[in-house]
C-alpha cells in the first residue's frame, strides 16, 4: 500500500513538473494571441491594400505590414490579395483577397517608378467574376508606395496583354488610369472622362473607403465634378455613403504646387458642431488626391484662417 502511493506520488509530480515544463517553453495560445493584436494595431505598421469586400467593391483598408525592404514590403501587401494565404487570418470579416490559391510572387523589379511583378501561372485560375477586379486590386496596392507609379505584371516571364478568360486586352503599364469598381454612364464615346470618387462605407460598424471610378461625358473640373457627386443624394452605388451636406458650397479653390485650398460655407460642418466630419475630409480629399496628384488639401471655411489640412500618407 505505502509502495502504491509513493508510486502515485511520484506520477504526480513528474506530471506537474512537465505541465511547468511546457508553460515555461511554450507559452499559452492567449499571451501569443495578445501579441498578435497588439502589433496589429501599430499605426507604424499598418498599410493599405485593396481588397473585395462582401458587397463585391474592392475597397481599401489597413493591414499590418512587417517588412522593411521596399521589395518585401510588396510580397507582403501581394500575400493579402492571396486567397487563402496565411496572412488572410489578419484579414478583417467581410473582406477577401482577389488572386487565386497557390499564386506566388516569383521575382520583382524596380526601374525607376515601374514595377515589373512576375507572378506564377496559378494567377491565371481566377475566375471570370474576379478577373478585372484583380488587376484592379494589384495596381491601386502597389501604387500606394510612393516610388511606384506604374505596374508591368508578368506571369512566368511572359507579359500578360489581356485577362485570362474575357480576353480583354491589357496595356503594357498599368496605372490608376486603369479605373477601379467601374461605372459607365454616357453617350457617346466622344470626350469621355473619368473620375475617381471615394465613398465611405461600413462593416460591422468599421468605417473603410472604397473608390469608384465613373467614365461619362461630363466635361466639369474635377474639383467641381467630385464635389457634386459627394454632395449628391442619388448614389447610383447600394452600400455606399457620402456624409458631404448637399447644402455645401465649394465658393473657391486654388492650386498652389503638390497642395490644394479648399474654400467652403459653413454648411459643410457637422450640423451637430463646428466641425468637419472625418468621413468628409478624407472622401473629399482621397478624390482629389487620386484625381489631381496633389499630396496636400486643405479645407477652409467662410475664408477665415481656421484651416484643416489633410496629407497624403505616402507609404515607402
Amino acid at each position: 500500500m505505502i509502495k502504491q502511493m509513493a508510486y502515485r506520488k511520484l506520477a504526480i509530480t513528474t506530471l506537474a513538473l512537465l505541465i511547468v515544463g511546457i508553460l515555461y517553453f511554450f507559452p499559452n495560445n492567449k499571451e501569443i494571441k495578445y501579441k498578435e493584436i497588439v502589433k496589429y494595431y501599430d499605426e507604424d505598421n499598418l498599410k493599405s491594400v485593396y481588397l473585395m469586400d462582401k458587397y463585391n467593391y474592392v475597397s481599401k483598408l489597413k493591414v499590418p505590414i512587417y517588412e522593411n525592404d521596399l521589395l518585401e514590403m510588396i510580397k507582403e501587401k501581394i500575400n493579402y490579395l492571396i486567397i487563402g494565404d496565411d496572412s488572410n487570418n489578419k484579414i478583417p470579416n467581410g473582406f477577401r483577397g482577389l488572386l487565386p490559391s497557390g499564386t506566388r510572387v516569383l521575382d520583382l523589379k524596380l526601374d525607376n517608378d515601374i514595377l515589373t511583378i512576375n507572378f506564377s501561372k496559378e494567377i491565371l485560375n481566377v475566375n471570370s467574376n474576379d478577373e478585372e477586379h484583380m488587376i484592379e486590386a494589384i495596381v491601386f496596392t502597389l501604387t500606394e508606395f510612393d516610388k511606384i507609379n506604374k505596374v508591368k505584371i508578368n506571369v512566368e516571364g511572359n507579359p500578360l496583354t489581356e485577362l485570362p478568360l474575357s480576353k480583354k486586352k491589357l496595356p503594357e503599364l498599368l496605372d490608376r488610369s486603369f479605373g477601379i469598381n467601374k461605372i459607365y454612364d454616357f453617350e457617346s464615346l466622344n470626350n469621355l472622362t473619368q473620375t475617381i470618387v471615394y465613398y465611405v462605407n461600413k462593416i460591422d460598424n468599421e468605417t473603410y473607403y472604397t473608390p469608384v471610378t465613373k467614365i461619362n461625358n461630363d466635361e466639369r473640373d474635377k474639383v467641381t465634378l467630385v464635389i457634386e457627386e459627394l454632395k449628391s443624394n442619388i448614389i447610383y452605388q447600394t452600400n455606399l455613403s457620402t456624409y458631404l451636406n448637399q447644402a455645401a458650397s465649394l465658393d473657391k479653390y486654388e492650386i498652389e504646387g503638390d497642395k490644394i485650398i479648399l474654400l467652403f460655407n459653413d454648411k459643410i460642418f457637422d450640423t451637430n458642431s463646428k466641425n468637419i466630419l472625418e468621413e468628409v475630409e478624407y472622401t473629399i480629399s482621397m478624390s482629389l488626391m487620386d484625381n489631381l496628384g496633389v499630396k496636400e488639401v486643405i479645407f477652409r471655411v467662410n475664408n477665415e484662417k481656421n484651416d484643416i489640412s489633410v496629407i497624403k500618407t505616402l507609404e515607402n
